[in-house]
């Protein structure tokens, strides 16, 4: 009776009803009835998922034989990740025949089954299991990956997104953080203590895997779907490697006219040995772009020791215009105050969206000195070139016009200014969100007001500060403002005057 009113209810309601579904939830809607086979059909089959292995791309290859399920297929969601297999370079390497069985015992079983001291006969079937990964996993050679993924693009008439992530689920996911967005790609799985273990895991065992990111371009060009592709997402690659096959890949790969969304995630990345070459001429030929997300994660109180960095300037081109660019989001970056407002400026027309999060506005100097550092004479850059955060945020109120700000991480400027940034570590049930500096400040840039940034002296300074106010030798002072734990200095990622004494480093 139940399932009779469901089947007798309007197309827009059973729409609705299936757009929150989950996959597992769609897949036994289909099985329910024929009605709400053909609606849930849509959006089970809107995001394929596909993992590494010739029994996923097989499923997937039915699919786009399907006359019917062919046409709901939008995006291509690509896990790229293969289990660890030792056993088999040791078997390849050993002179004489092996015992499988044992090889994955010595080198591949997992440690929850190691310690749990199971017989043989009850190690069998998890033996079994792992075995047929392997064979499903070598039955898919490079060569068989690509010209499958040729066959299956070319009878997808509507793809047009392409989704690269060692984490994916499957699940349609139209936001992108906390706001509505174009964006309909998969979802990152949920992290917990084992999740972020286990995701460190996976991105040391496919450190080379970012061909597979190429190989979805090279095969979208192969099969003449490059001008359908609109969107693209990767995570969790290697900035380094990634850049290193990109050089050998067909620059017509990169060439996507109708892109209009790009949203790419760098790994264990520090930005050394990479020619910026593909990235560069990939935002080089989106002229319809509309949002842009780059995060290279090699910005941390570490790495303002190195003289290497990935800055802004070095995968978009100067002068680089895109007339429709509404969202940007840099996180882990490296710029000079002058090119993030170039930027920014050109596009302050169409831009309504940006994101800043982990950002040094770098100062010029060749190296940014921290405690154990000593001044380099022929490196004693002036003032002139440093930038200010109070300073940006006077500027992004006065020159955009933004309907959404969002700023977090460390904000420094290499210099004077380090303000850790982030929502409050606590619940305040007395105290609304707005009521909090971070979200006073991005307010204040969205709709105006007067700015929330009060300038006082040390001596009303809540938080802890450094014993004296002389971090840098070049006369600038650290801007005490009134603060709270939503926007606050951190004194650590200050670079401090060298002491040969190493007496007074705060």
């Amino acid at each position: 009776m139940v399932l009779h009113r469901i089947d007798n209810l309007p197309p827009e309601i059973l729409t609705a009803i299936c757009s929150h579904l989950p996959r597992r939830d769609l897949k036994s809607a289909r099985l329910s009835s024929k009605r709400l086979n053909s609606i849930a059909s849509r959006f089970l089959f809107r995001i394929t998922f596909l993992k590494v292995g010739i029994n996923s791309f097989r499923k997937l290859e039915h699919i786009a034989n399907d006359p019917v399920l062919s046409n709901y297929v939008r995006v291509i969601s690509y896990d790229p990740y293969t289990m660890k297999n030792t056993s088999a370079r040791v078997a390849a390497e050993t002179a004489g025949p092996v015992d499988m069985f044992e090889l994955w015992k010595m080198y591949d079983l997992e440690r929850g089954l190691r310690k749990s001291k199971l017989s043989e006969k009850q190690l069998r079937p998890y033996f079994d299991t792992w075995y047929a990964r392997v064979v499903d996993l070598e039955a898919l050679t490079p060569s068989v990956e690509f010209n499958l993924l040729i066959n299956i693009m070319s009878k997808l008439p509507m793809l047009h997104g392409l989704q690269y992530d060692l984490f994916a689920t499957g699940e349609l996911h139209t936001y992108s953080g906390e706001d509505k967005s174009v964006w309909e790609v998969s979802t990152a799985a949920a992290e917990n203590a084992s999740g972020s273990s286990r995701r460190r895991q996976r991105q040391n065992e496919n450190r080379h895997q970012e061909r597979a990111f190429w190989t979805l371009l090279h095969a979208a060009y192969a099969s003449r779907r490059s001008e359908n592709v609109r969107k693209i997402k990767a995570t969790d690659m290697d900035l380094r490697t990634w850049d290193l096959v990109g050089q050998k890949a067909n620059p017509g790969a990169m060439i996507l006219p109708n892109l209009t969304g790009l949203d790419l995630q760098f790994e264990l990345s520090y930005g050394i040995g990479t020619s910026n070459f593909p990235l560069k001429h990939m935002l080089c030929n989106a002229p319809l772009l509309q949002h842009l997300a780059i995060s290279i994660r090699t910005l941390d109180s570490a790495s303002y020791r190195y003289q290497q960095h990935f800055q802004i300037s070095d995968f978009i081109k100067e002068g680089q215009y895109w007339k429709d660019l509404k969202h940007v989001a840099f996180e882990h970056l490296v710029t000079t105050d002058a090119d993030l407002r170039s930027l920014l400026s050109r596009h302050q027309k169409s831009l309504r969206s940006l994101e800043l999060k982990h950002i040094l506005l770098h100062p010029g100097d060749s190296i940014i000195r921290m405690d154990d550092d000593v001044e380099d004479p022929n490196d004693q850059k002036g003032n002139e070139d440093v930038g200010s955060w109070l300073d940006m945020i006077e500027y992004l109120h006065t020159n955009l016009s933004l309907d959404r700000m969002k700023f977090g991480g460390i904000l420094a400027n290499g210099r004077n200014e380090a303000w850790k940034v982030g929502p409050p570590r606590f619940d305040h049930p007395a105290m609304p969100q707005s009521s909090f500096l971070k979200y006073k400040i991005e307010n204040y840039i969205c709709k105006g007001g007067t700015n929330p940034i009060d300038r006082i002296t040390s001596d009303r300074v809540a938080a802890e500060t450094p014993k004296n106010n002389n971090f840098d030798i070049r006369g600038l002072q650290i801007p005490y403002i009134w603060e709270d734990e939503t926007w606050r200095l951190s004194v650590v990622e200050l670079p401090r005057i060298h002491d040969p004494n190493g007496q007074e480093r705060f």
